[in-house]
């Protein structure tokens, strides 16, 4: 519990400052790029607390975030001139990825699932960052 708590404090920093950055030194696509990264990891952490986090039942409702952002980020990509919407949108099929193993092979453990799922959202950030 304690370990989780910690990473969610490392995931929540490195947004801060990724979509702060991106918000003062980047234009008009990484600010929507900046926003959608927000509101997806909140709207994520609300589904989360509101449905549970059970398992293996599926994750429906972070899911239906999942693909919402991946269409998103689609529609920047076709939008933008710039290279960072193309890898944050590879790196959150990625994301979208893991959940469809997660649904082929339920038996797989929580940890395997959060650790996959969870790791990609770090090189999103991190591409928004350096394409600021």
């Amino acid at each position: 519990m304690i370990l989780n708590m910690f990473w969610a404090y490392i995931y929540y920093t490195f947004l801060i400052i990724c979509c702060g950055y991106a918000i003062f030194r980047g234009g008009r696509i990484e600010f929507y790029g900046a926003a959608m990264m927000t509101v997806g990891s909140l709207s994520t952490l609300a589904a989360a607390r509101l449905f549970g986090m059970s398992w293996p039942g599926g994750q429906v409702g972070i899911f239906v975030i999942e693909i919402a952002i991946l269409f998103a980020l689609i529609h920047l990509v076709l939008k933008s001139d710039r290279f960072w919407p193309m890898w944050a949108t590879a790196f959150h099929l990625l994301t979208i990825c893991v959940h469809f193993a997660m649904t082929i092979a339920p038996q797989t453990t929580p940890w395997a699932f959060a650790a996959g799922s969870a790791f990609w959202a770090f090189p999103m950030l991190l591409a928004l960052a350096i394409g600021s």
